[in-house]
């Protein structure tokens, strides 16, 4: 491994793959270390020229490379007579052709050569040959550290750009790559349908076509910003940045005078121009999908070398990373727009109005995509003053349990509406689960509970199928998780579903959640401490919904934000003994004119004697078809709130139907009275019979409920 000043190898270049094998060997290397490329390549590094006692070492340096980081100084290194040598050398991360990591290692210095020169003599061909070796060498070193400084951008590039999803910050980060190493400033703009919407432009842009900047690193005197972060910007016709804008290709400009400033920056403002004299200027246009998303500007100042064209290729390679980055941003912030509006678009606006019960209702999305759609809420006015809370989640995120969630909200609604019991309405859920998403998916599964409350009796009928169970919050202030059937998710199929009857004080709150709220991804945390929190976080449960609603939110959500959530918050306040008035109705002809003169008894004692007639001529109806039709107990009652409710129960099963009378038909007309005097009317079923009812407007301005 001799080396005299006339063969003296530098630099000696080699590179290793990510297994540590030496990939490429050069001409220097083989004469600095005496092996031959066809001897070196293949192998592995540490075998070859490392020492046993260094190789653990060496491999923990090969793995720090790997993860992207660099390294210089000295080590000992076998030559080919496994002699070892102390060398000045660099690592440096690359990535091949196929993007696997692996390094390249710079030789550029041997502490142990010798520093005679007379082995070129005193002839002045040899002081000559000598001097051109000299230079020939200090060229191929200069050309070495060049092409290692660029692969340690490419590299940085390459690790450091598109962090993250978003557009803004990946800007950032080509800053922080681009300056100073490779420009002493620059800016990123992007198109506003880009930034805003996160769509390609429709045509070509051009002049006039408005754009944001997402990013700048200091581009003006004493490092002021003179073109800010997060403002707009119209590049003018016939201007360098509108034309690269336009055809999409590169611009260089170098030593710009005053005259060339002035017209890159037309628009941009009074300091532009100041700014852009005397500099050296690259203009790459953001190219990704064929569409150009934008322009990256790099500067460099008078006192610094202009770009040459080959660092013209550089600023592409550097620009067409953050424009690939940039656009799966904007099409990851597409998605997520696209999910969030679909999921927001399904849910409720407004719980409404209903008797004996208030509702506060919460929706969080996700902070990324991979969370957001499954979760829903719902809140539907049933038969009789009662209303079913309804809260699931669909397993799956984006887009495509967004739209699941839909179709599922769309058929517990019509399900709830057919006054089934909240078992029932799982299971009939259940079985259609497997028809739901159409040719999105072949199965489906979510977890769902439904909770149906009656103001009269003041008890709520729970079942749920696989989810979070509910929490009950007595007025005294004591929490308790109901105990009720866990059940199993909706589309597993084969399993029943309970409910339960759960009786409701005045002043109980009714709390309901998906695990998005409660379940922590925290290490040593699960569920169960999630629903511990939850109920701790009801401090008071006399505070204003909407405070116990946001208190609730603020104390959980904290890491709980890699999926959406859903909370509803229900107080219970009965409907009063006093706006309820109920008689059984004794099977006999009276009967009918006794119920009439009941309702009239009782609409005037509350004030509502303007109802009387409509009300009595209903709910004789209603009796009538009782009386006819059935046999058993019927009974009667009439509940006011917002509207005046009339409920008849008898002991039949058989709902009675709307259907055309002749002329000539003594009756067949009772229904069609109520379907056209009332507000509202229904039937449903009861564990021992059916209420046919009606409701009427207390206030005609109010809308229906």
């Amino acid at each position: 491994m001799a080396s005299t000043a006339r063969d003296r190898p530098w630099p000696a270049t080699l590179t290793l793959g990510p297994d540590g094998r030496i990939t490429s060997w050069s001409r220097g290397a083989q004469a600095l270390f005496g092996l031959s490329a066809a001897r070196a390549c293949g192998r592995r590094l540490r075998s070859l020229l490392v020492r046993p006692e260094d190789r653990a070492t060496v491999d923990e340096l090969f793995g720090s490379v790997l993860a992207g980081r660099s390294w210089s100084g000295a080590l000992p290194l076998l030559d080919a007579d496994g002699r070892a040598h102390p060398v000045e050398c660099g690592w440096q991360p690359i990535q091949d052709r196929r993007g696997r990591p692996g390094a390249l290692i710079v030789v550029t210095d041997r502490a142990d050569l010798p520093e005679d020169e007379s082995a070129t003599g005193d002839a002045p061909l040899g002081t000559a040959h000598a001097a051109l070796e000299a230079i020939s060498q200090f060229q191929e070193h200069a050309a070495t550290v060049a092409m290692m400084r660029r692969v340690q951008l490419l590299t940085d590039a390459n690790t450091m750009i598109g962090s993250t999803l978003d557009m803004a910050a990946t800007a950032a980060e080509l800053m922080d790559v681009a300056v100073p190493r490779f420009a002493d400033s620059a800016s990123v703009t992007v198109l506003e349908s880009v930034a805003a919407d996160f769509e390609l432009p429709d045509r070509p842009a051009g002049s006039g076509t408005v754009l944001r900047r997402l990013a700048a690193a200091p581009f003006g005197r004493d490092g002021a910003e003179v073109f800010p972060v997060g403002g707009t910007v119209t590049y003018q016709p016939g201007t360098p940045l509108a034309q690269a804008l336009a055809t999409g290709r590169s611009r260089t400009l170098q030593n710009i005078d005053a005259a060339m400033a002035e017209r890159i920056a037309t628009g941009l403002g009074d300091e532009a121009a100041a700014v852009f004299a005397g500099k050296s200027l690259m203009i790459v246009p953001l190219v990704a999908r064929g569409a150009v998303l934008g322009l990256a500007v790099f500067a460099r100042d008078a006192s610094r070398r202009p770009f040459s064209p080959g660092e013209g290729v550089l600023g592409e390679e550097l620009a067409a990373r953050a424009a690939l980055c940039i656009d799966n941003a904007r099409l990851y912030s597409h998605e997520r727009q696209t999910a969030l509006m679909l999921q927001r678009a399904l849910l409720p606006d407004d719980s409404g109005y209903h008797a004996g019960i208030d509702i506060a209702h919460r929706y969080l999305p996700a902070s990324d995509l991979t969370g957001v759609g499954g979760d829903w809420y719902d809140v539907i006015g049933l038969g009789g003053g009662r209303v079913a809370l309804v809260v699931g989640d669909v397993m799956g995120h984006g887009v495509r349990a967004a739209a699941v969630m839909g179709q599922l909200r769309t058929a517990t609604r019509t399900l709830a509406a057919l006054d089934l019991q909240p078992a029932e309405v799982l299971h009939h859920l259940d079985e259609l689960m497997e028809h739901l998403g159409g040719s999105l998916a072949t199965t489906h599964f979510a977890t769902c509970i439904v909770a149906v409350y009656d103001p009269t009796a003041q008890t709520v009928r729970i079942a749920r199928a696989g989810h979070v169970p509910p929490l009950a919050v007595w007025p005294d202030g004591r929490t308790e998780q109901l105990d009720l059937p866990p059940g199993v998710p909706l589309g597993v199929g084969g399993h029943t579903f309970e409910s339960r009857d759960i009786p409701l004080p005045d002043g109980s709150l009714l709390i309901l959640c998906t695990d998005g709220l409660v379940e922590s991804r925290a290490p040593g945390r699960d569920i169960d401490d999630g629903l511990r929190d939850l109920a701790d976080g009801v401090k008071d449960p006399t505070m204003a919904l909407e405070a116990i609603a946001d208190g609730l939110i603020s104390g959980l959500r904290g890491d709980r934000t890699l999926d959406d959530a859903a909370l509803l918050v229900a107080r219970v306040r009965g409907i009063p003994s006093s706006s309820t008035v109920e008689w059984t109705v004794v099977p006999e002809p009276p009967a009918v004119a006794q119920s009439r003169r009941t309702v009239r008894a009782a609409l005037g004692g509350w004030g509502l004697g303007q109802l009387g007639d409509t009300a009595e001529l209903l709910t004789s109806e209603l009796v009538t078809n009782a009386l006819l039709y059935t046999e058993g107990p019927i009974s009667v009652r009439l509940m006011r709130d917002r509207t005046l409710l009339c409920e008849v129960y008898d002991g039949s099963e058989t709902v009675p139907r709307l259907r055309a009378a002749a002329d000539d038909d003594d009756g067949g007309r009772g229904l069609h009275l109520v379907k056209e005097l009332s507000s509202r009317w229904g039937t449903r079923r009861t564990t021992t019979g059916k209420t046919v009812w009606f409701e009427l407007r207390l206030d005609p301005a109010l809308p229906d409920l």
